[in-house]
């Protein structure tokens, strides 16, 4: 069996595509019916709610990992961050 060997950035990459699946059906399921027929109390909405939020503050944090991926500090200092190095 051949293994793939990923590089860092192709798991960081890997990592923010599950993440955003995650996130997809995770805000489809709370603005959906089936959290009504679920029959959840408003603290686990809530809970749920946090959990979606937080969600995508992580893959925001990926996102801006993955746009100065490989920079240097030179780099990253002589940029406008917004322009060059992508904002999170």
């Amino acid at each position: 069996m051949e293994q793939t060997k990923d590089t860092a950035k192709e798991r960081v990459e890997q990592e923010l595509a599950e993440l955003n699946e995650k996130i997809v059906k995770l805000t489809s399921f709370l603005y959906s019916k089936k959290i009504v027929e679920a029959k959840l109390s408003f603290r686990m909405r809530d809970m749920l709610s946090e959990q979606l939020r937080t969600m995508q503050r992580y893959a925001e944090i990926l996102q801006g990992r993955l746009a100065i991926w490989g920079k240097t500090d030179e780099e990253l200092n002589r940029c406008d961050e917004k322009v060059c190095c992508g904002s999170y």
